[in-house]
């Protein structure tokens, strides 16, 4: 059965990460977890889908396998015989019954990865199995119950599928009676740091060597890069760095060239809310809210970099691209409260 990848735990870490989204994310997964209720995991490409169906199979005290399916690779002409099975003799080449994939997963959980991929035929089949607890083998004339809970993942816009009519309204509101939504690494940069380093002493334990450290100014190179790639990518530079680094610090010239080259844009739609609301002083005129607002961000982004580099001006201005004279402006401006030293 091509379709099924394998049961051992997934490449990406379980839920890594301290950011206030990724704690979200656990407190809302803990409580679904022990529940039956099918859940509709939404999120970029590399973000974690798979890990967090992993995580809510672990929690839930099922007992059966944990079998992800992934629907983009599904052969279109056998999708129904792959996830349901057949009878003996049910079509041209079926010389011996076999069981499907909803059988494989009896008594545990059925992860149907890329779920909006699947046919509208088969999503019919799939919407019966989520409200009679049934399905029916191709060939086979009597339905079989299904122990399995049902959790789904996809990259796409399932509601635009729908007004598009590529998916089954029925069907997307009978798997998103419970939706979480993995963000995207760029809305929970504080997990960079830990994310790569975690990558990184992995890659390195695998080659049998000690991880090298990394410089100051390679932290904030990673932390604004936006990562359109998300965990994956971020992990696919980490092994490059494990095993490319030659020395005992990862400096800026160890980073692969792609990394190097202007960041890639990303459509508006995609790009994170940078700071609350609550921030915003509607309570004074527009300039004069927006001058504060300005004045705070170049104060807090400066702070950051100099922590970064160890309170070492030029290092954090070359990390910045900014003036060496800007940045101690900032700062003074910072210390005397003044809009100008």
């Amino acid at each position: 059965m091509p379709a099924i990848r394998s049961s051992a735990p997934a490449d990406l870490p379980r839920l890594r990460g301290t950011s206030p989204a990724m704690e979200q994310l656990r407190k809302r997964l803990a409580q679904v977890a022990k529940t039956p209720l099918p859940v509709l995991i939404s999120g970029e490409t590399g973000t974690g889908k798979e890990a967090v169906a992993r995580s809510i199979h672990e929690l839930s005290g099922r007992t059966g396998p944990f079998i992800p399916v992934d629907c983009a690779a599904l052969s279109m002409q056998l999708v129904e015989t792959e996830l349901f099975g057949h009878e003996r003799g049910a079509f041209t080449g079926a010389n011996q019954r076999r069981e499907g994939l909803v059988h494989a997963a009896r008594g545990g959980t059925f992860f149907l990865d890329e779920v909006g991929e699947l046919p509208m035929e088969t999503q019919t089949r799939l919407l019966r199995l989520l409200e009679a607890g049934t399905y029916r083998p191709v060939g086979d004339q009597g339905e079989r119950r299904a122990d399995i809970r049902v959790l789904a993942a996809t990259w796409r816009d399932l509601r635009k599928g729908i007004t598009e009519g590529r998916f089954r309204e029925d069907l997307y509101h009978r798997l998103s009676i419970v939706e979480l939504r993995v963000p995207p690494l760029r809305e929970r940069v504080e997990d960079v740091d830990e994310l790569f380093e975690h990558f990184v002493v992995e890659s390195c334990a695998q080659a049998g060597r000690a991880p090298p450290a990394l410089e100051p100014a390679v932290r904030v190179h990673l932390r604004r890069w936006p990562w359109p790639g998300n965990v994956r990518e971020l992990r696919n530079v980490a092994q490059y760095v494990g095993a490319m680094t030659p020395g005992a610090r990862v400096t800026m010239n160890d980073l692969p060239p792609g990394l190097m080259r202007p960041p890639p844009e990303l459509p508006d739609t995609a790009l994170p809310m940078v700071f609350p609301a609550s921030e915003i002083r509607i309570d004074l005129p527009y300039m004069e809210a927006r001058r504060l607002f300005l004045d705070d961000f170049q104060q807090r982004y400066v702070e950051a970099v100099l922590a970064a580099h160890d309170n070492n001006v030029s290092g954090a201005a070359r990390a910045a691209g900014m003036d060496r004279r800007s940045i101690q402006r900032i700062q003074k401006r910072a210390r005397t409260g003044g809009r100008e030293p």
